[in-house]
């Protein structure tokens, strides 16, 4: 079975109820950090652009606060809805920083919860390193117009559509298959909709199983993602069940 998460937009695909980002004991926060990801240098050598992606679980609305190392403000993200589906939803943001600051990585560590009744949750999630750009995903973006105001905001993106997925052919028995645990791969999917890169984030164990899952993953057919009408590279997670379970 194969399942990618891919925000708001995505058509209907089963998910796996717990992600690669999830902390090993239990976390009571329903939003991750799940990759934090440079994209783009300003051409005119002050700013940098990266890509946050947001991982919702549960079944309210939320607002968070954003902390990057080097910064001396908080972002505040914007009211991001649940999955109409009430699965995971994955939901990236552009996020322009000034070079100087350097960041390593970013932590969400306040959130609001909007339902019946707003509550707020103190999170102080670990932080997640910046990922660096592909070969062939980082890009050039015309920072001369950008106004302080446009800076440390999120925007969010349009995000990547599964067009085609990719069956794995697993290499093995049944009682390998039975045995191994889910596999998740990371993809960068860049400007065409191609996939530049592919990772395994989370192995079965098995490396002929993790494989099998990375080659049907690289053959996943995907819209091209966009921020503001200009092509734009973002990391999607693919997961497969190796044992149908």
């Amino acid at each position: 079975m194969t399942s990618v998460r891919a925000g708001l937009l995505l058509i209907a695909f089963l998910l796996w109820s717990t992600g690669p980002v999830a902390a090993a004991t239990k976390d009571p926060c329903p939003l991750h950090a799940a990759s934090f990801m440079l994209v783009a240098h300003g051409q005119t050598g002050h700013v940098d652009r990266y890509v946050v992606a947001l991982l919702l679980r549960g079944s309210d609305p939320v607002t968070a606060n954003l902390q990057i190392p080097g910064l001396q403000n908080d972002i505040t993200s914007p009211v991001i809805p649940p999955d109409s589906n009430r699965a995971e939803s994955l939901n990236h943001y552009v996020l322009d920083v000034p070079r100087a600051v350097s960041p390593t990585g970013i932590t969400v560590y306040g959130l609001l919860i909007h339902g019946r009744g707003d509550r707020a949750l103190v999170c102080k999630q670990p932080i997640r390193l910046v990922t660096t750009a592909p070969a062939g995903s980082a890009g050039q973006f015309d920072d001369g117009a950008l106004s302080a105001s446009d800076l440390l905001y999120l925007r969010p993106v349009t995000e990547a559509r599964v067009l085609q997925a990719a069956p794995a052919r697993f290499p093995a028995s049944d009682a390998q298959l039975k045995n191994s645990g889910p596999i998740v791969v990371a993809v960068t999917v860049g400007a065409g909709g191609n996939i530049v890169a592919a990772r395994i984030d989370q192995s079965s164990g098995n490396p002929s199983l993790d494989a099998a899952a990375l080659s049907a993953a690289r053959k996943t057919v995907f819209s091209a993602p966009q921020f503001d009408g200009a092509p734009i590279a973002l990391e999607y997670f693919v997961s497969y069940r190796p044992g149908g379970r």
